[in-house]
C-alpha cells in the first residue's frame, strides 16, 4: 500500500510541479533566520541550527539549572526522529515505557517531523499517554495522505494539509500548551526542528518559550511549528511565518525538519568541535528512530518510479545511520551514555506513508510490548550490522504482553 502511494506521490509531483506558485515577496538575504524574529514573540523562541555557539550556550545554561534542581540524578535527553507513519513506533515505545516502570522524566525532549508530534506528550509525562495513544491509533491519521486529485493543480503541494492540521489542532489544546509552559518554567526544554527553505538551514524552535507567551497566539504558533516540521516539501504546502527584521517585515517559508536533519541533540558544528563541555557529564541520551536502519535485500524493478523511490528510501536510511554515528561519537567524547531504538530490520514494515489505522496500531502495539518488557533499547554495535533475515530475536518482544486493543477501537475496524 505504501509503495503504491509513494509511486502516485512521486509521479504526481513530477507531473504537476510548477503548476502553482505561491505569491510572496523576496526575503532580505542577510536577515534570514539569525536576524529575523517571529512577529509578536521574543527572540528566544527559536534559534538557527547552524548557530552552534548560541545552541550550546543555551543548552549549557539549561543543563546547569537542571543539574542544580535534580541533585545527583542524571539528566535524561530524548531525541525523536521523523518517519511519517513510523511515528506509531515511537508513540508505542513511550507509552510502553510507562508500563515498564522505567520511563525517565526527560529533562530535554527534541523532535523532528512525526517525532515533533510525539515530543510534547513525551515531554509532559505519563498523564498524557491516553492522548498520545489516541493520536496515533485512533484513526485520525488515516486521512493525512489522500489521493492527489485535480485539486493539486490549484494548490502548493501534492496534498493539502487539512487533515494534518486538524490532527495537530485537536491535540494541541490550551491545556497542553499551559502544561508545557509550566514545565518550561521549571527549566526543562522542548525543542523541535523545521527547515527554513529560504536559507536551506535547520531552525530549532523552543516550544516551552512559545508556550510561556500564553494565550491563543502561543497555541497557534505552537500548532504552526508542528505542522511545518511535518510538511514534506512538495508533498504538503509549506508554512509561512511572519517575521520582523531591521530591514522590515516579510515571510519565511518552512518545511519538514527531516529535510535537513533526521533527529538532533545538537548542531553538527558541535560534533566536530574539540571543546569538551564538562556540564554534559552524567547525561543520558535516548534516541527513538521511527523507521528502520536497514532492510532485507530484494530485487529492484528496472523502472523509473521504483528506482527513484528505492533511492529516496536509501538516502533517508543512511542519513539516520550517519546522524546516529555522529551522536554516538559526540556522546562518547563528552562522557554521555547513549541508547537507541528503531523498527527492527526483520519486522514487516510498509513504510512511512502507510497511515492505515490497522498498520499503525500493529506498530504501536509492537513497540509498546518491547518497551513494557524492557526490550526496547539497543546497543550502538547493532546499528550498522547488515540484516540477515534469519535472526528473529529482535522481534520477539512483539509476541510478549501485547496490550489488548480497546473495544471501541476494535469496533471501528
Amino acid at each position: 500500500m505504501a509503495i503504491i502511494k509513494s509511486a502516485i506521490l512521486f509521479v504526481a509531483t513530477l507531473a504537476l510541479g510548477g503548476c502553482v506558485t505561491l505569491v510572496r515577496g523576496d526575503a532580505p538575504v542577510l536577515d534570514l533566520s539569525q536576524h529575523a524574529y517571529i512577529a509578536g514573540f521574543a527572540p528566544d523562541v527559536r534559534m538557527s541550527g547552524s548557530d552552534n555557539t548560541e545552541f550550546l550556550a543555551r543548552t549549557a545554561t539549561t543543563l546547569e539549572r537542571l543539574q542544580a534542581r535534580s541533585g545527583d540524578d542524571a539528566i535524561d535527553i530524548l531525541a525523536l526522529s521523523g518517519g511519517g507513519a513510523g511515528g506509531a513506533f515511537g508513540a508505542g515505545a513511550i507509552v510502553g515505557l510507562t508500563q515498564s516502570g522505567k520511563r525517565p522524566e526527560f529533562e530535554i525532549v527534541t523532535g523532528v517531523s512525526t517525532g515533533a508530534l510525539i515530543a510534547p506528550f513525551a515531554f509532559l509525562g505519563p498523564e498524557w499517554d491516553d492522548e498520545l495513544t489516541e493520536a496515533y491509533t485512533g484513526g485520525m491519521s488515516a486521512n493525512i495522505v489522500g489521493r492527489p486529485g485535480l485539486g493539486t493543480m490549484f494548490r502548493v503541494g501534492v496534498f493539502d494539509d487539512t487533515a494534518l492540521r486538524q490532527l495537530i489542532d485537536r491535540f494541541v489544546t490550551r491545556e497542553l500548551v499551559d502544561a508545557v509552559a509550566r514545565e518550561a518554567t521549571e527549566g526543562r526544554m522542548l525543542l523541535v526542528a523545521t527547515t527554513n527553505l529560504d536559507s536551506e538551514e535547520t531552525v530549532i524552535w523552543d516550544l516551552g518559550a512559545i508556550a510561556r507567551r500564553g494565550g491563543e497566539p502561543a497555541r497557534q504558533l505552537f500548532v504552526n511549528v508542528l505542522v511545518a516540521s511535518s510538511s514534506v516539501p512538495g508533498v504538503f504546502p509549506p508554512v509561512m511565518f511572519d517575521v520582523d527584521a531591521a530591514s522590515g517585515a516579510y515571510q519565511e517559508m518552512h518545511v519538514d525538519g527531516g529535510t535537513t536533519v533526521p533527529f538532533f541533540i545538537a548542531p553538527h558544528a558541535a560534533f566536530v568541535s574539540d571543546e569538551k563541555l564538562d556540564v554534559l557529564n552524567d547525561v543520558n541520551i535516548y534516541v527513538i528512530i521511527n523507521g528502520q536502519l536497514g532492510t532485507l535485500p530484494r530485487a529492484t524493478p528496472v523502472s523509473t518510479v521504483p528506482i527513484t523511490m528505492r533511492g529516496f528510501s536509501v538516502v533517508l536510511m543512511h542519513m539516520a545511520r550517519i546522524e546516529l554515528a555522529l551522536t554516538a561519537s559526540f556522546a562518547s567524547q563528552h562522557g554521555m551514555k547513549l541508547k537507541f531504538a528503531s523498527i527492527p530490520v526483520a519486522m514487516r514494515y510498509a513504510g512511512s506513508l502507510d497511515f492505515e489505522t490497522a498498520s499503525m496500531r500493529n506498530l504501536f502495539n509492537f513497540a509498546h510490548a518491547c518497551a513494557a518488557n524492557d526490550l526496547l533499547w539497543r546497543d550502538m554495535k547493532d546499528a550498522l550490522v547488515p540484516a540477515s533475515g534469519t535472526d528473529s530475536s529482535e522481534t520477539d518482544c512483539g509476541n510478549r504482553a501485547l496490550p489488548p486493543e480497546p473495544a471501541s477501537q476494535m469496533a471501528t475496524e
